[in-house]
């Protein structure tokens, strides 16, 4: 049986947000358009109150993108309420304020992304989700498109701050360290295998919030990653329930926020892409445990590079190995 959990920390190191590298990018990405957004503010418009981090960014769970494309989501209060602003007025009012050479900014329907463009290709991006507050400080957050249906534009109840909250707090220390870990190893899976945007970052965060249980081996008392993340995706998989879905009976996975709205993050997925959810999650429960068994350290390894890409090490096997120190072996007589 192959032990693996050393070749799972070092896909972990390379998949890993540079906290002083990329993030210092995003940091001052983010810091010139809120500036330049409090300065280009037209006369009457509201004021901005706060902004604060959210997302993979605050809650510590960044991952290198496979696209090269960068992200960070920021939160932008705005001094108003939900009665005196339309929610889509307010997103052209902060579109028309980021608008400038060099970028592209377009309204979103949960927020204003703004594209930094280098050649053809984005490099950077940052989502601003835009909000209001009540009397209570109660936030809500700007939802619809310019095209969007008038049914389909208001303002929606939010806590992103109490979200990365439970998030960075769900388990402590080095269980914290590997509950990050386990969301990486799944954005990653997620990033590599699927082709439509079905699957949110956020889900597979909140479904890590949910169902993950930190694994240590119960003898030697060292975490196991790869034993973590079994354990998770068993309980995901088993979540499907029956459920009437657009007419039909079907299986679906809910996937619920622990923070206002505590709606279904999963509830825009077609039911094809639900499926596809399903059966990939069991594809990569199948590699882990064949890889678990292998007693191949490189045979293993070499397995789950077809889930989570060329990032993740594949070891020298025996046969390479004794052949270098035969060779070296023989070499060194040779010169005696």
């Amino acid at each position: 049986m192959a032990k693996l959990h050393r070749y799972f920390l070092e896909f972990h190191k390379a998949i890993k947000l540079d906290d002083l590298d990329e993030n210092d990018t995003l940091r001052s990405k983010r810091d010139t358009l809120l500036q330049n957004l409090k300065d280009k503010l037209p006369e009457g418009a509201p004021n901005i109150l706060r902004t604060f981090n959210q997302g993979s960014y605050a809650m510590g769970t960044g991952t290198l993108p496979l696209d090269g494309d960068y992200d960070i989501d920021v939160g932008v209060v705005f001094d108003s309420t939900s009665d005196e602003e339309a929610p889509v007025g307010l997103k052209k009012i902060v579109r028309d304020a980021l608008s400038h050479q060099g970028r592209t900014v377009n309204i979103r329907r949960s927020c204003v992304t703004v594209s930094y463009i280098k050649g053809e290709d984005v490099q950077y991006h940052v989502d601003m989700a835009i909000y209001v507050p009540d009397e209570q400080d109660n936030l809500y957050l700007a939802k619809g498109k310019e095209t969007s249906l008038p049914e389909n534009c208001f303002w929606e109840a939010s806590d992103p701050q109490g979200l990365c909250k439970a998030i960075v707090n769900r388990h402590t220390e080095d269980n914290r360290a590997q509950f990050r870990r386990g969301i990486r190893y799944l954005k990653r899976w997620r990033d590599y295998k699927f082709s439509h945007k079905g699957v949110l970052s956020i889900s597979l965060t909140v479904a890590a919030y949910h169902w993950f249980r930190p694994y240590q081996d119960w003898i030697t008392q060292e975490y196991d990653d790869l034993e973590a993340l079994l354990q998770l995706l068993n309980t995901m998989i088993n979540q499907w329930q029956f459920c009437i879905h657009e007419g039909e009976l079907v299986t679906r996975l809910k996937l619920s926020l622990p923070v206002e709205p505590y709606g279904d993050l999963l509830e825009k997925m077609t039911q094809k892409q639900m499926d596809d959810l399903k059966n990939k999650l069991i594809e990569l429960r199948d590699a882990l445990n064949d890889a678990k068994a292998e007693p191949a350290e490189a045979a293993a390894c070499k397995t789950l590079t077809k889930f989570f890409g060329t990032d993740f090490p594949i070891p020298e096997d025996e046969d390479a190995r004794a052949a270098k120190v035969k060779a070296s072996v023989v070499g060194t007589g040779s010169s005696a």
